[in-house]
């Protein structure tokens, strides 16, 4: 495996327009599609984005755009069009009917539903745009030009549930904290926490709370949820989550002035120095988290399947990234906003994805 070294993400947090273009020239509308008109480079992509609203999303969206800048080079792109849903599935799919109108080259997707854009992927393949869903699904669809590229979120959250299980000794309370209702990967997470916890019957998750990966929504819920829940349990012992809500959850406890449950983390950067830095002495967790990288592999995976060069499966799996205890004073000085994740090149998306 040609895997580079982890590296920082360090993510801006400049608001991104509802729709705007990557592109090294004026943000012109492309004239064409690859499959229309044989054409070898210069592609067009489109990029349908349901929320960009955390450091995540905003992460994914940045690696995509060096991606695509790497590849202006080349000449094999022209332009990448983003577009924000702003988790408003009739809108995503507004886009993505847009983006069939425009004859873009291609279209990235990273969905708001598995179900709700089955029909209009469908739209664009039968239009002969490849449709590349990536970060949250897989979505529900049997068209020719669809590729996903997914998590295998089952996993990821049965790593973390796993370890947080048996961290506080197969027993006590449980908080799940869960993405967006309705959301793709949220529903296989669900399913990963789920089927840990089948190995561990004296362990009661007292509530599920909906965040939205983001860390204000989930400090105001836990705020409101918090209070009860401790007049009701006493403890809480664990904290699962999915990703970008881990400090956060440390900050609705402080402030609760409850004690320190045993928190999953989520390799953000407010997490891992919190974590390295002010933890209490010989805090125990593991931070999972999804890989942001995987906006770049979509971009690559586009210009491959338009090239018709490589043999590209339909279904590719991403792998996620995992901290450890022993690995965190590695990040003691990581900027804030950054995200912790490995980062790949386009050699080892061809080598790995392409061979699974």
């Amino acid at each position: 495996m040609r895997k580079r070294r982890a590296l920082i993400a360090a993510i801006s947090l400049a608001v991104m327009l509802p729709l705007a273009a990557c592109t090294s020239g004026t943000d012109t509308e492309p004239s064409g599609s690859a499959a229309a008109s044989g054409k070898t480079g210069g592609y067009v992509i489109g990029f349908s984005n349901s929320f960009n609203g955390n450091t995540y999303r905003q992460a994914m969206e940045k690696y995509a755009k060096a991606a695509a800048d790497e590849l202006m080079k080349t000449g094999e792109v022209k332009q990448v069009i983003f577009a924000e849903a702003n988790q408003d599935n009739n809108k995503q799919i507004q886009q993505i009917q847009s983006f069939i109108l425009q004859k873009v080259d291609a279209i990235i997707v990273d969905p708001g539903s598995a179900t709700a854009l089955t029909a209009v992927v469908q739209e664009a393949s039968d239009a002969g745009i490849p449709v590349i869903v990536v970060n949250d699904g897989p979505i529900e669809s049997t068209a020719d030009k669809v590729y996903q590229i997914s998590f295998d979120a089952v996993a990821q959250m049965k790593t973390l549930t796993d370890y947080i299980a048996k961290g506080i000794g197969g027993k006590g309370t449980m908080i799940e904290l869960r993405g967006a209702e309705g959301d793709a990967f949220d529903a296989k997470a669900h399913e990963g926490v789920v089927e840990s916890l089948k190995a561990y019957p004296d362990i009661k998750v007292v509530a599920q709370i909906y965040t939205d990966w983001n860390g204000s929504k989930a400090q105001t819920e836990l705020a409101a949820a918090l209070p009860n829940l401790l007049k009701q349990y006493g403890k809480i012992n664990g904290v699962v989550n999915q990703g970008g809500d881990s400090y956060a959850t440390v900050q609705a406890f402080q402030q609760a002035g409850a004690d320190l449950p045993m928190i999953g983390g989520d390799n953000r950067g407010f997490f891992l120095k919190w974590w390295a830095n002010q933890a209490p002495t010989g805090y125990d967790t593991l931070s999972v988290s999804s890989n942001p990288w995987d906006g770049a592999t979509a971009v690559y995976v586009a210009t491959d399947v338009l090239s018709g060069k490589y043999n590209v499966p339909h279904t590719m799996t991403h792998p996620f990234a995992v901290i450890t205890k022993d690995d965190v004073q590695q990040y003691k000085d990581v900027a804030d906003e950054a995200i912790a994740t490995p980062t790949f090149d386009r050699d080892w998306v061809r080598a790995n994805l392409y061979k699974q």
